[in-house]
């Protein structure tokens, strides 16, 4: 039975929804990674949301360390060009600055030819403001090592009621984002709880373990990703400058299936600003 989404054409999205979905088997014709190559996860989503293809991402091809962790393969820490944890958290903050052991964080960047990898490393991301700032959202980012061989991205289309679907990735505009967060809590008369953020999350992190672990409230919460600013840069070209995600998981996702008749999604209001009345 193909999976379809009432939402979606309610909402007049432009491109299908991409379901994340854990499994053992590896589909045919899908797109992977070759193991050991630097790879962002969001340009197998660019490809699974525009261009209808399947990814099969694995343990042994996950492009990046950021996105093994955003995945849930765990947290490998050494394949990283920083080599551990604890310079991890320097480079997400300020790098050689922040470091507590200037001297080994000197002997790893001396290790690395890569001049833009180097100096990356030797500066810091600087979306922490340092590496116990780094360390403490690594602590709270949701810790994830899944049970299955593959990590896949599939668009919805393609999808089967019985695979494991762990999170539905709708790809919005504003307008569009605003009448999501709307039917994400339409069944329930939360606020402050309603939908969350996942400020400072990677853009993998937030469609795939900040959204998994809603799975197991019982309110589980919409999660709006592509906040992330290496994660725009990396798909701008391709997804545009005015998206961001909007992803649930799956048991959310057919909760709003079932209200969307009826819905917000069907009022005057929403169709003349969907429409460009």
């Amino acid at each position: 039975m193909v999976i379809t989404s009432e939402i979606a054409k309610k909402t007049g999205l432009k491109t299908e929804p991409v379901a994340i979905v854990w499994s053992n088997t590896k589909p045919e014709h899908a797109l992977e990674i070759r193991p050991g190559t630097w790879a962002c996860i969001m340009w197998y989503y660019a490809k699974a949301v525009l261009d209808g293809k399947i990814t099969a991402l694995s343990r042994n091809a996950f492009g990046c360390c950021g996105g093994a962790v955003g995945i849930g393969f765990g947290r490998p820490f050494e394949t990283h060009s920083s080599g551990n944890e604890e310079n991890f958290c320097c480079f997400l903050s300020n790098g050689r600055e922040g470091c507590k052991d200037v001297d080994a964080y000197d002997a790893r960047l001396d290790t690395l030819s890569n001049p833009h990898q180097k100096e990356m490393l030797k500066d810091g991301e600087r979306i922490k403001k340092n590496p116990s700032v780094a360390k403490e959202f690594l602590n709270a980012l949701p810790f994830y090592d899944v049970p299955t061989e593959y990590v896949l991205f599939k668009p919805l289309s393609l999808t089967e009621p019985d695979e494991m679907i762990k999170s539905v990735i709708f790809l919005a505009n504003p307008d569009q984002i605003s009448v999501l967060s709307i039917l994400a809590n339409y069944h329930r008369g939360q606020i402050t709880d309603g939908v969350v953020v996942a400020a400072g999350a990677s853009g993998c992190q937030a469609m795939g373990v900040c959204t998994y672990n809603e799975e197991k409230s019982e309110n589980p919460r919409a999660v709006i990703g592509l906040t992330d600013l290496m994660a725009r840069k990396s798909v701008r070209r391709r997804l545009g400058s005015d998206k961001l995600t909007f992803s649930v998981p799956y048991k959310l996702f057919l909760e709003m299936e079932r209200n969307a008749t009826g819905s917000i999604l069907d009022s005057e209001l929403w169709i003349e600003l969907r429409d460009g009345v």
